[in-house]
């Protein structure tokens, strides 16, 4: 009942505490997105005022303009006959009143034949005047005045001047007729207007015409020089009243408002991120509020808890540098109640488990040694036999010479496999009993087979397993030479790749399939009554206990073609050699 109440107290803070952080954070999330919405909201209103401020100044100033259009159709030419004296003297009479916000006026008849013109206005054919737009949009449009293009008439002093121009009816020699009237007014009543706005880089205006081309911009003069580029035009033009773009990395307000029926359209620009929002300030001053709440609960859950949870992660670390392999890790018996117990059982299992598993290791190597000496202890009697029975047979025959080369290449063969009781010999020696075993056969099978040897005379003093040659040979003769008359071949070749020491047995035999390989490779077969005894996935096994298993034996052949048989083995040499 305790271990529960402990357990209880240790869980529940730690829930409340994950409860309350989790409201802390529901909290921030929800004031930042109220207050976010707040200021965005505010900041719309506060643009859209700003807005309809300067497209009402703007559109007085259009008012201005088509007033003093009106004014010059209805009272001067309309008045007084384009052929007589008077109409010159009213006119200039008229550009002198109006000089700070007319350029020029030209009057053109309805196939575009210039009546009349100020002095600084070009002289334009007929022909040019009729493609114009303004002269066309003035024709189509007969109740409309028309608002076109922008142009620089002083580059000294940077004067620039709007296009205008209507439809009207002239009296020539007392004959009514139809022309258009095309008006220059200077651009700086409207660029004062809109220069009354923020015009920095985080907060601008600008103002384009019908055709999408800018009338007035804060930054003309570098775009004019490619040096900057108005990225949010597209934008403005596809919203309706506001729109929030993001271009360029950056993220704007953008408010556009048409100026009339005169086609064009202005733009607001106001960046979010370094645009001056107010109450600011609150809403930092929340944030950190609550960001100090936050702090402190957690610092009273270290505090609280310090002294529950600092016992786990120890165990914890100890239990992982456990798990790596350092069976020396002790857990430090610290801690209240369950905890302390839990570390001096861990101490116990590990003490234990680190001696089962010295017990494990002792038994593997006693297994391991008992392995090999078995796997060498496995030869069969048969091969004793049958070279007494041939020695018998050639000692009665009277082949007295051939029965003792044969006595004498047992008696080798048997050194060679005692060896002291060694497990690892040289390669010379290895050789040697290898050569004395293939001598013996080749005298028992009457030369039905040849025999040769190549070694690299710098590897015979490293070491290999005993008795590893001869059952590759023993392979050779029983399963390669099986059919074969007089004409039968085996090599040994003995050299050194990728700095290890390559053993090949080749014969010339019938070859061997795939199937008959892998089960000589993967079941114990021995050479029953006819060899030694000891199969070649013996000799692979003992290779791999001594080596590992990146070495062994591996076999190659194709049928009617013969059959090579591969061992592999690291240099090792006398003074290398370990248990």
């Amino acid at each position: 009942m305790n271990k529960k109440k402990i357990s209880i107290r240790l869980v529940f803070p730690i829930v409340m505490s994950a409860s309350v952080a989790i409201c802390i954070v529901s909290c921030m999330l929800l004031f930042s997105y109220y207050f976010s919405s707040y200021f965005q909201k505010d900041q719309i209103e506060k643009m859209g005022r700003q807005k309809n401020a300067l497209a009402q100044s703007v559109e007085m100033e259009i008012e201005d303009m088509n007033t003093l259009i009106n004014s010059i159709y209805y009272q001067d030419i309309k008045t007084y006959d384009m052929a007589g004296t008077s109409f010159e003297k009213q006119m200039q009479k008229r550009l002198e009143q109006e000089a700070d916000v007319l350029y020029g006026v030209g009057v053109y008849d309805a196939a575009g034949k210039m009546m009349w013109r100020s002095k600084k206005m070009e002289q334009i054919s007929a022909a040019k005047v009729k493609k114009a737009d303004w002269f066309r949009k003035a024709q189509d449009n007969i109740e409309t005045i028309h608002y076109g293009k922008k142009y620089l008439v002083d580059a000294k002093d940077a004067k620039y001047v709007y296009e205008i121009s209507r439809y009207i009816e002239y009296v020539e020699n007392g004959n009514m007729k139809a022309g258009v009237l095309c008006l220059y007014f200077y651009t700086d009543p409207v660029d004062v207007v809109l220069s009354h706005y923020e015009n920095q880089k985080s907060a601008y205006c600008y103002l384009l015409d019908a055709g999408q081309n800018i009338l007035y911009h804060l930054f003309e003069k570098e775009i004019v020089s490619g040096l900057y580029k108005e990225h949010t035009q597209q934008a403005a033009l596809a919203c309706n009243n506001y729109k929030i773009n993001n271009a360029n990395g950056k993220k704007n307000l953008i408010e556009r408002q048409q100026i009339g029926y005169t086609g064009w359209n202005l733009v607001l620009v106001n960046s979010m991120s370094g645009s001056n929002i107010e109450n600011q300030n609150l809403y930092y001053v929340a944030w950190i509020i609550l960001l100090l709440v936050g702090v402190i609960l957690i610092f009273l859950d270290i505090l609280i808890f310090r002294n529950f949870t600092d016992p786990i992660y120890r165990l914890l670390r100890t239990m992982q540098e456990f798990g790596k392999g350092n069976y020396n890790a002790k857990a430090k018996e610290e801690g209240i109640g369950e905890l302390k117990n839990l570390s001096a059982h861990f101490n116990i299992m590990a003490d234990k488990l680190q001696e089962q598993m010295e017990e494990i290791r002792r038994n593997e190597r006693e297994k391991q040694k008992m392995e090999k000496k078995l796997l060498q202890s496995q030869i069969n009697p048969h091969f004793l036999y049958n070279t007494l029975d041939s020695i018998i047979w050639m000692i009665r025959s009277e082949e007295y010479e051939g029965a003792g080369e044969m006595v004498s290449l047992l008696a080798k063969f048997f050194r060679t496999s005692l060896s002291q009781g060694k497990d690892m010999i040289p390669l010379g020696k290895e050789l040697e009993h290898a050569t004395s075993y293939l001598a013996i056969q080749n005298i028992r099978f009457k030369d039905k087979f040849e025999f040769q040897v190549n070694a690299d005379p710098k590897l015979l003093k490293y070491l290999c397993p005993k008795l590893s040659i001869q059952p590759l040979l023993e392979n050779a003769i029983y399963h390669g030479m099986e059919g074969m008359y007089d004409d039968g071949e085996i090599e040994i070749n003995i050299y050194e790749k990728d700095e290890n020491i390559k053993i090949d047995v080749v014969d010339n035999g019938l070859g061997m399939t795939e199937e008959k390989i892998d089960y000589i490779m993967h079941n114990k077969v021995v050479s029953s009554k006819r060899g030694s005894g000891i199969g070649v996935r013996n000799v692979n096994e003992r290779i791999q206990l001594i080596y590992g298993t990146e070495y062994g034996i591996t076999i190659e052949s194709e049928l009617d073609e013969g059959t090579t048989a591969t061992i592999t083995i690291p240099k090792l040499e006398e003074n290398d050699e370990s248990e």
